[in-house]
């Protein structure tokens, strides 16, 4: 299997803490900016590309010399920007676009209160997915109340959804020759590759509420090769199909 773990385009809360430092006028669930949506654009040709991905692990051969992506499933979480941005991915590569309940963003759907706290909320329900998003392939556990039916996650948790999905993509593709996208959030991208390559998460790297072992930017895409004996990170945060007045953190 090789693995692509994908982050979604520019948010709207990402334009707003990149312009103020803040966080204030942040939203729960934010859509793509304008410049968000030409990201996704040129992430999509690039994967589209049958010469789009030259580089490759040593020991996973790849019959006739294919230089391509060559997708074979694309997942998204139940975040509108995520859906937003994995939706071009899906076209360019004419593949269906899976959601999945449990690839969203650390700390989930929240709001801000008045004196600084975080509070969980609903997020949007199957009716709504299903007239915003028709092509969009729901989870089957899906109800018709609001699909973030957790409270605000902290980071035991977190660290424990990780584990769990990483062991998930990993029984529904291990022993196969799948090309799977992920396109996803910053956070969860950075604790993917710690449980994929067994890094510890270094506390000063984590100081910052923005601070990761692993930095990605939007659209940034991070590939991972799995054979039947290792796990090998064939590169990280790689932007080569953006301009460099489209690259934004």
């Amino acid at each position: 299997m090789r693995l692509y773990l994908i982050r979604h385009g520019e948010s709207a809360n990402n334009a707003v803490e990149s312009s103020t430092g803040e966080t204030n006028g942040r939203v729960p669930d934010p859509e793509l900016t304008e410049m968000g949506h030409q990201q996704a654009r040129f992430l999509a040709d690039h994967l589209a590309d049958p010469q789009g991905d030259p580089i490759h692990h040593s020991a996973v051969a790849r019959e006739g010399g294919q230089l391509g992506f060559d997708l074979t499933h694309v997942y998204c979480s139940l975040m509108t920007r995520s859906i937003m941005t994995a939706q071009y991915v899906a076209k360019a590569c004419e593949l269906p676009l899976a959601a999945h309940a449990d690839i969203f963003e650390y700390h989930g759907v929240y709001e801000e209160t008045a004196d600084g706290g975080k509070v969980a909320v609903p997020g949007p329900d199957r009716k709504h997915f299903n007239r915003t998003f028709p092509n969009l392939e729901l989870p089957a556990e899906l109800g018709h109340g609001g699909w973030y039916n957790r409270p605000f996650e902290t980071l035991e948790p977190f660290l424990q959804r990780s584990k769990q999905v990483a062991l998930d993509f990993q029984r529904r593709h291990a022993g196969t020759e799948d090309s799977v996208a992920l396109v996803i959030h910053g956070d969860l991208i950075d604790q993917l590759i710690n449980e994929f390559t067994g890094s510890e998460r270094h506390p000063e790297n984590y100081a910052d509420h923005r601070g990761t072992n692993w930095g990605v930017h939007n659209t940034s895409i991070t590939r991972i090769d799995f054979t039947s004996r290792s796990r090998t990170v064939v590169y990280t945060n790689r932007l080569q199909h953006l301009p460099p007045e489209l690259i934004t953190r």
